[in-house]
């Protein structure tokens, strides 16, 4: 949707709804999200003229905007909810059609373990004994950069950002979905959008060793 389009608008926000609430979604989820995704349209509504709504980068824009106006326990929900929403706002039926039937959107987060900011969390990280157990995925990731050559700095950063996603869905199920929401909640800790898209290539590129190392559900990668 590169003009804004009042009647797409409403179409869009009506078809993620409903399926949300074919899959089952609780009154009280609907509720929020879709208050979330009227101040989204709106703020898109009025970066027009500002031809901030062309393309991946002003939905991003949009939702950084909307996303402070929320309290900080509403955040990881909105990131999922906006990237759940992308398809439809942007008329993808191709995705639209993966998520309804792998069941990719979210009606409820794992239990995600974040409280504080980046600085907190590594504190929280360091202190826990947690850190210092084997991590099987992230030593399979972690020996495939020493064979790709990557510089020591550049492994020791992965290995420390990954180290914290795994932290957060310790307590979760092995699903991609949980891993999802894992990510979900990392990018709250970033404060601006390139770092935001750098974590989640890493993230991506992540999954397929920790997928491949715990087995986990082969739900749909749509998302």
């Amino acid at each position: 949707m590169t003009i804004f389009d009042p009647n797409q608008a409403v179409t869009a926000q009506a078809a993620y709804l409903q399926l949300l609430k074919s899959k089952g979604a609780a009154t009280s989820i609907l509720t929020r999200r879709k208050h979330f995704l009227r101040n989204l349209v709106t703020t898109l509504e009025s970066q027009t003229d500002k031809h901030i709504t062309d393309g991946d980068a002003g939905y991003r824009y949009a939702v950084d905007l909307v996303l402070h106006r929320f309290p900080d326990d509403q955040q990881v929900e909105i990131i999922t909810t906006a990237r759940e929403f992308y398809p439809f706002w942007t008329g993808d039926l191709k995705t639209i059609a993966r998520l309804n039937a792998a069941d990719a959107i979210s009606l409820a987060h794992p239990p995600i373990d974040l409280q504080g900011n980046l600085i907190e969390m590594f504190e929280r990280l360091n202190a826990d004994p947690w850190a210092l157990e084997e991590h099987p995925s992230l030593a399979v990731y972690m020996q495939q950069l020493v064979e790709q050559g990557t510089d020591n700095a550049v492994r020791d950063i992965r290995e420390r950002l990954l180290t914290l996603l795994l932290y957060i869905i310790r307590h979760t199920d092995d699903t991609p979905m949980a891993y999802r929401a894992g990510v979900d909640a990392m990018l709250t800790l970033f404060s601006n959008e390139d770092s935001r898209r750098v974590f989640t290539d890493l993230a991506r590129e992540f999954f397929y060793c920790w997928h491949g190392t715990t087995r986990a559900d082969p739900l749909a990668r749509a998302a």
